[in-house]
């Protein structure tokens, strides 16, 4: 009992913070939302074919982004969590440099490799692939190429945490009852790795659902998510009622895609012990 009221004690102030900045702010913001203009907002945000294509192209693009770092970053993070080798330093600064640039700075230098004049329409055209300059900027493509970039770090954290706590013994052992590199990997390594699979693809598709300034530099005026959309309400429409909808609407869409991922992938975290050595 004493361990447990330690434990509560320690974080109460965390607690009171998230209940005091957090969960009271958004309440108040809902209630008002409410008591204004019912739920006006909400029916009319389903209604309107428009805003139904930004809800739709928002979990696309946050969808893609997160299918393309968790196939980009496994790998990587396998090799890091499993390489005695000096370049395992190295690939750990490659990826946490990235954290000491701000996402504008790396936004405005992916307008510049994209753009009609960029790094690859010139390298497009040297190999004569094609006469006229590829459109990449300022569409969806570009959207994911910079959201892919912006967060590709925080999956391959997440999964190499848990891959180096994975005994490599149990690969050994797998090995050892005629299991090959590919039987040992599907049926150890990756089931054993789904806690950290778990975490990264949550955090990149949080961040890339909330995410507003790549989308807003890379995919131009005519690109529109979620969160550029909560923006153009508040400082061009003037509709802070509407904004308000725009945003509880996002955060419900993210709490349901979560809770079907969470379920989908429960079992098997369960039976694999939450990744923890055997």
């Amino acid at each position: 009992m004493n361990r447990n009221r330690s434990a509560f004690l320690l974080a109460l102030p965390t607690l009171v913070a998230l209940i005091v900045l957090f969960i009271v702010p958004m309440g108040y913001i809902f209630y008002e939302t409410i008591a204004e203009n019912g739920w006006t907002d909400f029916v009319n945000f389903f209604q309107d074919e428009f805003y139904r294509g930004i809800l739709i192209t928002t979990v696309r693009v946050s969808l893609i982004t997160t299918l393309i770092t968790f196939l980009l970053g496994y790998p990587t993070a396998y090799f890091m969590a499993r390489t005695k080798s000096k370049l395992k330093n190295v690939l750990m600064i490659v990826i946490l440099f990235p954290f000491l640039v701000s996402a504008v700075v790396r936004s405005y230098g992916w307008m510049v490799i994209l753009g009609k004049q960029g790094l690859v329409n010139q390298f497009v055209q040297f190999l004569h692939i094609s006469e006229e300059p590829l459109k990449i900027l300022y569409t969806e493509t570009a959207v994911i190429i910079g959201m892919v970039h912006l967060l590709l770090p925080y999956m391959i954290l997440s999964v190499a945490g848990v891959i180096q706590n994975i005994d490599p013994n149990i690969e050994y052992s797998a090995y050892s009852l005629g299991a090959n590199p590919a039987q040992t990997f599907w049926k150890v390594v990756l089931p054993l790795s789904t806690p950290g699979i778990f975490a990264g693809c949550t955090l990149v598709f949080i961040m890339s659902m909330t995410s507003y300034v790549t989308p807003k530099l890379l995919g131009g005026s005519k690109f529109r998510m979620m969160s550029t959309m909560v923006e153009q309400e508040v400082n061009v429409n003037f509709n802070w009622h509407r904004a308000s909808a725009i945003s509880y609407i996002l955060l419900f869409a993210i709490l349901v895609i979560l809770f079907l991922l969470n379920s989908a992938t429960a079992g098997m975290t369960k039976r694999v012990g939450g990744g923890k050595n055997a």
